[in-house]
């Protein structure tokens, strides 16, 4: 093997966008919901946290620059030897902007056939050094490629969380069906309780009440009953509260004599619906 000219790192540190990352390394942990596992947002944190894993993994790597080839290794050890005269550089000056301050740098982008590598002056503090490898290696060239096999994993991340996205609307729809059922079938069961508390849930109008014998619940009145805030404020703590709900929740989650589905463990398992209230 021709000897090694220059050695470059690229580590999980040495970043802003790995940095983002560790700033959302505890995401996930919303999906769980007072003890219980919640997927209904799961579509979301799925495709952000899919993509931030990918593009900063795809941020470290070692470049090796041989004789007359570099040597490209990726985060999983995976080495791609490149000719030298089939990579190009370019490089300009570029103005950054930040909250505080605007910063003029130089910035040099260095174009694999299926990567692109782009050092700041300002943050690199090998970019000279870098630089004049790249003019004595490489061909200078302004001509931007896109590598569209770069942007396969993004893509098929972004399909699979739509069809998350589909398969939670479903189980959404599975949900209101076997409470349609029940309701035509059975009626409604009155559960008394006593009124803890109530709140807006998000910047919504849609109210949740809190009783204190079902801690792990939130009751959530439906349509009809949503547009009522002055009821709901002139419930007192310690009250006695009546709601109606259906048979189909109340023996899944309250009795848990009628084991739940799939969509009801995992898709807001902690809310039920209330059908009038007293």
């Amino acid at each position: 093997m021709p000897e090694a000219k220059f050695i470059y790192k690229r580590k999980f540190f040495d970043n802003e966008f790995n940095l983002a990352f560790i700033s959302i390394f505890g995401l996930p942990f919303i999906l769980v919901k007072k003890g219980f596992l919640d997927l209904s947002f799961g579509c979301i944190i799925f495709t952000i946290y899919s993509m931030m894993i990918y593009f900063s993994l795809s941020n470290i790597f070692k470049m090796i620059i041989l004789n007359d080839k570099t040597e490209l290794i990726n985060f999983f050890g995976k080495k791609i030897l490149v000719p030298n005269n089939k990579i190009y550089f370019s490089e300009e000056y570029y103005r950054k902007e930040t909250k505080d301050s605007v910063v003029h740098t130089l910035k040099l982008e260095v174009q694999f056939p299926d990567k692109k590598i782009t050092f700041y002056k300002d943050e690199e503090p090998n970019y000279d050094e870098v630089i004049n490898y790249c003019k004595n290696k490489y061909t200078q060239s302004n001509k931007k490629i896109i590598n569209y096999r770069f942007y396969i994993i993004p893509l098929l991340i972004i399909c699979s969380g739509l069809l998350f996205f589909l398969f939670t609307r479903n189980c959404y729809k599975k949900q209101e069906q076997d409470n349609i059922v029940s309701i035509r079938d059975f009626g409604y069961i009155k559960l008394e309780g006593t009124f803890k508390d109530y709140k807006n849930k998000g910047k919504s109008t849609k109210i949740v009440l809190h009783l204190k014998e079902y801690p792990k619940f939130e009751f959530s009145p439906v349509d009809s009953l949503q547009y009522s805030p002055n009821f709901y404020s002139k419930l007192n703590e310690g009250s006695t509260v009546n709601i109606y709900i259906t048979h189909n929740e109340y023996y899944k989650k309250i009795k848990k004599t009628i084991p739940p589905n799939f969509y009801d463990t995992y898709f807001n398992y902690t809310e039920i619906k209330i059908y009038n209230l007293e």
